[in-house]
C-alpha cells in the first residue's frame, strides 16, 4: 500500500504539507502517519517508499538519516552527495524544473520539493502527493532541525535525527564563541566579476542571524544585495570577509575566480587588513547553506578559520 491509500476528513486531490503546520506521528501495525494542515486532517496508511527529492539540501538530510530515495534532480553535486550522480537514481529534471514525463513514468509515492523546485509545485502535485519542505532561511538552523526531527519520526530514524541535532547544537555553540571574539564581517557573493554584499535579510543571513557574525555593513535597501567596489570594501574596513563564489558553484565557463577578484584586498599592506574566508561555494549557493552535513561543515570551516586567524 502506498501514500495514495489515505483517509481524509475532506477529499483533496493532492497532498501539500508545510512544516510549520505539520503535526505527525508514527503508529505501529499498520504504520500510519497522521498529519494536519490547512484545517484538514489526513492519515497516510503507509510510509512512502518510492520518494523523489527535488532539492539538494533536503537530499542531504535524507542521506544523513539513511532514508532511501528513488529520484533526484540533475545537478552539480558536492562531493559528499556524489553518489546521487549514479544512473541507479532516476534523474527527474533540474533543480528548478522537474521533468513531468519522467515523474509520470517513475510514479513515485511522494515528491519532496524545496525552495527552487517549489515553483513547480502546482504542476508536480498533479502527478503524485507532494510535500513542500522549503527551509525557513530567516531561522535556518532551527528549520533544519525541525525537518530532521520530523523525517526521523516518520521513518523510525529518531536516534539518527537526535544525533545530528545534538551535533548541530554543539557546533553552533562553538562557532558563536568564535564569532563573538572575531569583530565585524562582510559577506560577499561574487559573480560576473561583481562583488555583491549580502546582509542579514538575504538567504545567506544565517551567518549573521544565527552564526553570530557582527555585520560590517548594515545598509541594504529592501534587504537586497549591494554591489561594492574594492574602494568600498576598504572604506567599510571589515575584520573578516566571507566569500561565496557563485560562478564556481555553478561551474560557469570563463568565470573570474573570487580569489582573483579580491587579490588586491589580500595583498593590501595596511595596519588592519581584512582576513578572508572562501566559503564552500556548492554548500552555500547550491544548498543555500542548509542540509545537515553541509551545515555542519559550513559552521566548522568558519570556526576553524576564526580560531586560527593571524
Amino acid at each position: 500500500m502506498n501514500l495514495r491509500t489515505l483517509k481524509m476528513k475532506k477529499t483533496v486531490g493532492v497532498v501539500v504539507l508545510s512544516l510549520a503546520g505539520l503535526v505527525g506521528c508514527v503508529s505501529t501495525a499498520p504504520m500510519a502517519i497522521t498529519a494536519q494542515y490547512a484545517g484538514q486532517s489526513m492519515t497516510l496508511q503507509a510510509l512512502p517508499q518510492k520518494v523523489v527529492v527535488q532539492d539538494l539540501a533536503l537530499l542531504d538530510i535524507f542521506q544523513s538519516l539513511a532514508i532511501p530515495v528513488a529520484g533526484v534532480p540533475s545537478a552539480r553535486y558536492p562531493q559528499f552527495l556524489a553518489q546521487y550522480e549514479a544512473n541507479s537514481y532516476v534523474k527527474t529534471g533540474s533543480l528548478f524544473e522537474p521533468d513531468e514525463q519522467v515523474l509520470r513514468e517513475l510514479n513515485p509515492d511522494l515528491i519532496v520539493v524545496g525552495r527552487r523546485s517549489s515553483r513547480a509545485l502546482e504542476a508536480v502535485q498533479q502527478l503524485a502527493p507532494t510535500v513542500d519542505l522549503s527551509f525557513d532561511q530567516a531561522h535556518l538552523v532551527q528549520s533544519v532541525k525541525q525537518i530532521t526531527q520530523r523525517l526521523g519520526q516518520w521513518y523510525g530514524k529518531e536516534q539518527r535525527a537526535a544525533y545530528y541535532i545534538e551535533r548541530l547544537d554543539t557546533q553552533l555553540a562553538a562557532l558563536r564563541q568564535a564569532t563573538a571574539q572575531a569583530g565585524t564581517g562582510l559577506l560577499l557573493l561574487t559573480t560576473n566579476n561583481k562583488l555583491i554584499a549580502q546582509g542579514p535579510q538575504s538567504r545567506y543571513g544565517v551567518i549573521f542571524n544565527e552564526f553570530g557574525v557582527r555585520p560590517a555593513l548594515t545598509d541594504f535597501p529592501e534587504g537586497k544585495g549591494v554591489e561594492l567596489t574594492l574602494e568600498d570594501i576598504e572604506r567599510i574596513n571589515p575584520d573578516w570577509i566571507y566569500v561565496i563564489d557563485r560562478d564556481t558553484a555553478v561551474n560557469k565557463a570563463d568565470a573570474t575566480p573570487a580569489q582573483q577578484l579580491l587579490k588586491t584586498v589580500e595583498q593590501t599592506q595596511t595596519e588592519r587588513q581584512p582576513q578572508i574566508i572562501y566559503l564552500d561555494p556548492a554548500h552555500w549557493y547550491l544548498l543555500d547553506g542548509a542540509g545537515l552535513e553541509a551545515l555542519l561543515q559550513n559552521m566548522q570551516q568558519i570556526q576553524v578559520a576564526l580560531q586560527h586567524s593571524k
